[in-house]
């Protein structure tokens, strides 16, 4: 596993991850004892897009950021969307950029704050960027599109080049991409379901006409002297007969 050092540039808000959905997103909850206010929401990685569930390392992605991060506590640098103007998108989810601390253990190791509370005086500690350390292990691309900073680009570059994560096959194709063609493929199997079947299909219900060579089927009218029943075909076949009473 990769590591990123950096510190955040902003305030962040520590929060504790309850649960990971996927390689890119964690459930938490902040807490206010003295109003005696809690609430649960999801946070979205702000840069970054991991592969979706359904497609070749998509479980492989949430399973390496379950490793990092899974019971953690996380100082969030809260960003604002841009296609929404608020700290949410559209799916109402937070978005920030992650921060893991952890603490010089003074024995040659590292280990993780798991609570809310600061570092002693005479404590050091490496602070990591987690949305980089998903780049550059190969488990995410980068949201070129929202300007993150020139390092996650080299951590892509990086990732690419040394085959790591999903890099390690040919085929990738972008999340969003994906997403577009499973949104294609429900539009067609949708059309193909709800798709009218064939007034000549031979099925249960439908009629053929007795005319000898005529094609066509039985089908209720109504005309001046009431209801009948007459050829689909017609004018061509002029059968017709009285509907029953």
């Amino acid at each position: 596993m990769l590591i990123v050092p950096e510190e955040p540039e902003c305030e962040t808000l520590r929060v504790p991850v309850l649960r990971v959905f996927d390689g890119d997103g964690f459930l938490t909850r902040i807490s206010d004892p003295r109003h005696g206010i809690e609430m649960e929401f999801t946070v979205r990685f702000g840069f970054i897009d991991a592969p979706e569930m359904a497609q070749p390392g998509g479980q492989d992605a949430k399973d390496f950021l379950e490793r990092i991060v899974g019971g953690q506590w996380l100082d969030l640098a809260i960003l604002t969307k841009m296609d929404t103007g608020r700290v949410v998108d559209r799916h109402r989810r937070v978005v920030a950029t992650p921060y893991l601390r952890q603490v010089n253990s003074g024995v040659g190791g590292l280990l993780s704050l798991r609570g809310p509370t600061g570092l002693r005086s005479d404590e050091t500690y490496l602070c990591r960027n987690i949305e980089l350390e998903m780049v550059l292990n190969g488990w995410a691309w980068v949201l070129d599109r929202y300007e993150p900073d020139e390092r996650y680009f080299k951590a892509l570059a990086d990732a690419q080049r040394s085959r790591r994560g999903i890099w390690a096959w040919n085929d990738n194709i972008h999340p969003w991409e994906f997403k577009k063609h499973q949104y294609r493929a429900k539009r067609r199997d949708g059309r193909q379901l709800t798709k009218q079947p064939s007034l000549f299909d031979s099925r249960v219900g439908v009629e053929p006409c007795p005319t000898n060579g005529c094609v066509g089927h039985i089908v209720e009218r109504s005309g001046k002297f009431g209801r009948f029943s007459g050829c689909s075909e017609f004018p061509k076949c002029r059968y017709s007969r009285s509907a029953p009473e």
